[in-house]
């Protein structure tokens, strides 16, 4: 299947212009074009830049001197959007037919399970970088550290990262899932997936969004949540209606949702408490 993703990169790749990121860059010919640096980012080794470069152009070029140091390649790397490897993913996913019944692909009892999830991480602290993630410095003697939030959808039996997003340190992990769940929608079949979630993610207009898209999800339940109408339940299986109230919709960002089940009085839902050991239990909607 290699040759599907090769055709992808070529695919993406016809118009270079559109993944460069600053004007003038990329314009003449040379013999190491914006094609070969992204390739050479796809399929590098692993080991030292340096390395790595070398045989790059050994391999390409049948040693052919060619002046072209890390410190020159990581430079070019910063004229290049890195949306364009993101756009490599998609369009291989779709060689592969991703969103078809293949019987290539695992899956639970033919559903694609799809986890989902975020976290913050450091990134490097320059100017530039705190600028582009909006973190400000709040005192002389008071610094915010660099970070950012990374928030992501990925096939867990196929090891597919279906999409991924990183957004500033202010983004919640809600908002930018609800992105990811937008972006992934032409490349996978929603009827056969099933969205999964840890604490966190059990929030009302989520649910709304997946069974917006004729899809699934399972998400797991703090001990806080839903309280009300979870003391109506009376076994570890069964439907429960979760109130759509004015202070829930109040939370809505997306406006046709709001719009939609403010005319619902509930959301019908399963859920499902489990032990998972001696005296703990987990609770879960479905």
């Amino acid at each position: 299947m290699f040759y599907l993703y090769e055709s992808a990169i070529d695919t993406v790749l016809t118009n270079p212009k559109k993944f460069v990121n600053t004007e003038n860059k990329f314009s003449r010919i040379r013999k190491f074009e914006f094609q070969d640096i992204v390739k050479f980012f796809l399929f590098n080794k692993g080991s030292s830049n340096q390395d790595d470069l070398d045989d790059f152009l050994e391999d390409k070029f049948n040693d052919v001197d060619i002046e072209l140091t890390r410190q020159n390649l990581s430079q070019q790397r910063t004229f290049i959007n890195p949306l364009v490897f993101k756009e490599i993913s998609k369009e291989y996913l779709k060689n592969i037919n991703y969103n078809t019944n293949n019987s290539l692909f695992k899956t639970f009892n033919g559903f694609f399970l799809i986890a989902g999830d975020g976290s913050n991480f450091e990134i490097p602290d320059f100017k530039e970088v705190r600028e582009e993630f909006g973190i400000k410095n709040d005192s002389l003697v008071m610094r915010k550290p660099s970070t950012a939030t990374f928030s992501g959808l990925m096939d867990v039996m196929n090891g597919f990262l279906l999409d991924g997003i990183i957004g500033n340190h202010k983004q919640g992990e809600l908002p930018l899932m609800h992105q990811n769940l937008d972006n992934i929608q032409d490349i996978i079949n929603p009827s056969q997936s099933i969205f999964i979630f840890d604490r966190g993610y059990a929030a009302m207009e989520l649910f709304v969004h997946i069974i917006e898209m004729n899809s699934y999800f399972v998400a797991r339940l703090q001990d806080r949540y839903y309280k009300k109408e979870r003391k109506q339940v009376q076994s570890n299986d069964e439907e429960i209606n979760l109130n759509i109230t004015s202070e829930r919709l109040q939370k809505f960002r997306n406006t046709d949702f709001k719009e939609k089940y403010s005319k619902k009085t509930c959301l019908t839902l399963r859920i499902v408490t489990v032990e998972v050991e001696k005296e703990n239990e987990e609770t879960g909607e479905i």
